[in-house]
């Protein structure tokens, strides 16, 4: 009786043993499992860029990875880079693409639409020109954070100047405001004043430079015209692709009161490189003396604008 007893017993903690060595098992095999569609997914999900020895950027889907190398794939191509071969290298998951801006460069214009300005400025130390259909200029100089100056002309005689004060107020609204003068060369050589002129440009922004729109007020002084010329614009561009941003602006004139006219204009700017861009578009000019002058309803006129970075 003893002895069934003690086989008895036996058996029963033979079989709780195997039951606790087969969960064990069990689970071991289950986390190995997690951890294995952690690792394939950790791999699937994460790009690396190179840079070689050479200083050449490489991008590609981790494929593997162990002490001495990576295996990417490139244009569905396995490929093989030692990491002796390999100046640096970083990790970018889905979550931080997901995290971070579309585009990796800044719009070239974003300072700019076609005519009229952000509440951005150029940047300290850096100084941009435009041109708009190659007969006037626009340069543009940092010599502040929040301070930028500007001499530009229209044709050669027509010099135009101003200062702009910008500043950011949280991290989705910038705040500008600048003061422009004007002196015509020809008529100061005559002793007329009267096609000098001043004015002022208040402006606020939303956005980052990526994409932004404007809200501005236009307040304009030309003697020999003995009128004031004020009103405001709306403009607004947005980066559709790395080397493309479209933008558009509308701006409407008054005189005491009366609108006299509207501006419109929408480009497409192509960045040909880092220190030069493009832009094309059109212009539709709508005012009622040019138009009733013209017996037309509108103008059109194609946009041609070069900016350049120095």
């Amino acid at each position: 009786m003893y002895k069934r007893q003690s086989l008895k017993n036996i058996f029963y903690r033979t079989r709780s043993i195997n039951l606790i060595v087969f969960w064990l098992f069990f689970m071991v095999i289950q986390n190995f499992t997690a951890q294995t569609n952690v690792i394939n997914n950790y791999f699937n999900d994460t790009i690396v860029v190179l840079i070689t020895n050479e200083n050449k950027e490489i991008r590609g889907l981790l494929l593997s990875e162990d002490y001495n190398s990576f295996v990417l794939e490139i244009a569905n191509e396995n490929k093989r880079f030692n990491k002796n071969d390999i100046k640096s290298y970083r990790y970018i998951t889905r979550n931080q693409i997901k995290s971070i801006k579309e585009f990796k460069n800044p719009n070239p214009i974003y300072t700019k639409y076609c005519y009229f300005p952000s509440a951005f400025i150029t940047e300290k130390g850096n100084v941009t020109t435009n041109s708009h259909y190659f007969i006037t200029t626009n340069s543009k100089i940092g010599v502040h954070e929040n301070f930028e100056i500007s001499v530009g002309n229209i044709f050669i005689y027509n010099v135009f100047s101003s200062l702009t004060y910008s500043k950011k107020i949280n991290n989705s609204f910038t705040t500008g405001i600048s003061l422009i003068g004007s002196i015509n060369l020809l008529s100061n050589l005559n002793g007329i004043n009267e096609f000098n002129s001043w004015g002022f440009l208040p402006r606020i922004t939303y956005g980052d430079s990526f994409q932004n729109t404007t809200i501005g007020v236009i307040g304009y002084h030309l003697p020999v015209l003995e009128e004031f010329y004020y009103g405001g614009y709306l403009a607004s561009q947005k980066k559709i692709a790395e080397r493309f941003t479209l933008a558009g602006e509308i701006v409407g004139i008054t005189v005491d009161g009366l609108q006299i006219g509207l501006i419109n204009n929408i480009i497409i700017n192509f960045a040909r490189n880092f220190r030069e861009n493009w832009s094309i578009g059109v212009t539709i000019i709508n005012i009622e003396a040019i138009n009733n002058a013209l017996g037309i309803d509108a103008i059109a006129l194609p946009y041609i604008g070069l900016q350049k970075k120095f």
